[in-house]
């Protein structure tokens, strides 16, 4: 009898389905310091001293995992959501898990992901910055880019001979798609798709990307357009890390984009150039500069804006840095009069109007990863 039921229970076992071996992981970033921003364009501000989070990225909590789903294949998901360690608050406006939020599958055609994602062309402008994206230096104060996409399908390809291929399309960049995918307002929905062809070799790396975006809606700017071409590298010589980017933006009507700030401009020429060098065993210091000349919508002179930084970090360890960055930004009269300006931002407060105005600051900040 005991022999029976032995073996109706390893008959059993054995017809139950096989469960792929699956993961999760919890992980994280802390990033807090001091803030100094002053040379407001309004005289009648003064300058701002501040403990804030995020400054040379954005604090975060995330949650990660995949599942082997065999013959090559893996299934995948993203949750991460922005912290504001001074505030204890939700980044990204409140949203839980508004940094990323995505599922993936995966294998020897590349992935493809679905959800809440960076477009291809801000993770190559973003990855060429010396500064990463952050802290008071971050090319994005001045050059125009996109962040992150709602509703997006992504794929990138495997890497062939040092090439490779990443590409994202969304039927509406922010928030839900309206019925015939055709919102309310001047801008209503936002149809946009985004290519970046990529090559790496030894200490060269160099892409080129193509975007475009188009606006469908019951207002202003139904059916305009914002094309969008960059092309960015950078090349390794060991003692020092070159950095350089060119990117046009070419609007029909005007730069609708949400995350440009830019509507009151037409046309932009942008680049920066940069430079990252180590110093020792756990330095480094980084620079760049960034301009941008943009086509006034009303008339006029283009607005022009510039801005240098400088920066150092040091290694705590290979989780844990200490990190200083100045930058200064130059308006003309015709980028302060048009809202086209530059203002100071960092990791948490990007964009060309993140910085509330002001147009020099100064970090100090810890950053801890886990």
């Amino acid at each position: 009898m005991q022999k029976n039921l032995i073996a109706l229970a390893v008959a059993g076992l054995a017809a139950l389905p096989a469960f792929a071996q699956s993961n999760v992981t919890i992980y994280g970033l802390v990033d807090m310091g001091y803030k100094w921003s002053g040379d407001n364009m309004d005289d009648r501000v003064s300058s701002r001293s501040a403990l804030d989070s995020g400054m040379s990225a954005g604090s975060r909590l995330g949650f990660k995992g995949t599942e082997d789903l065999g013959n090559g294949m893996k299934a995948g998901f993203v949750l991460e959501q922005g912290l504001n360690l001074d505030t204890g608050t939700l980044g990204q406006g409140g949203r839980a898990f508004g940094r990323q939020s995505f599922v993936s599958l995966g294998g020897g055609f590349g992935t493809v992901a679905l959800g809440r994602q960076y477009p291809a062309g801000y993770l190559l402008t973003a990855t060429v910055d010396p500064f990463g994206s952050g802290t008071a230096g971050q090319y994005n104060s001045v050059y125009l880019t996109e962040y992150r996409w709602d509703n997006a399908v992504t794929y990138v390809s495997p890497t062939l001979g040092g090439f490779s291929i990443s590409a994202a399309f969304t039927m509406n960049v922010n928030g839900e798609e309206s019925p015939d995918n055709r919102g309310e307002g001047d801008v209503g929905d936002i149809h946009a798709w985004s290519v970046v062809p990529q090559y790496v070799n030894g200490p060269l790396f160099a892409g080129i990307h193509l975007q475009e975006m188009r606006a469908k809606s019951t207002g202003l700017y139904d059916g305009e357009t914002v094309r969008v071409y960059d092309v960015a590298g950078t090349y390794d010589f060991g003692v020092a890390k070159l950095a350089a980017s060119y990117g046009l933006r070419r609007a029909s009507a005007a730069d609708f984009s949400p995350d440009s700030a830019a509507v009151n401009g037409k046309d932009s020429r942008q680049w920066f150039v940069g430079v990252t060098v180590p110093v020792g065993a756990a330095g480094t210091v980084r620079a760049s500069y960034v301009a941008r000349e943009t086509e006034v919508v009303s008339g006029g002179p283009d607005a022009k804006v510039s801005q240098w930084a400088l920066g150092y970090e040091h290694a705590l360890s290979k989780r844990t840095a200490l990190y200083a960055v100045y930058a200064d930004i130059d308006n003309n009269e015709a980028a302060k009069d048009s809202g086209l300006y530059a203002s100071i931002g960092d990791a948490m407060a990007g964009g060309v109007a993140g910085g509330d105005g002001y147009q020099r600051g100064v970090n100090l900040g810890l950053r801890h990863s886990f």
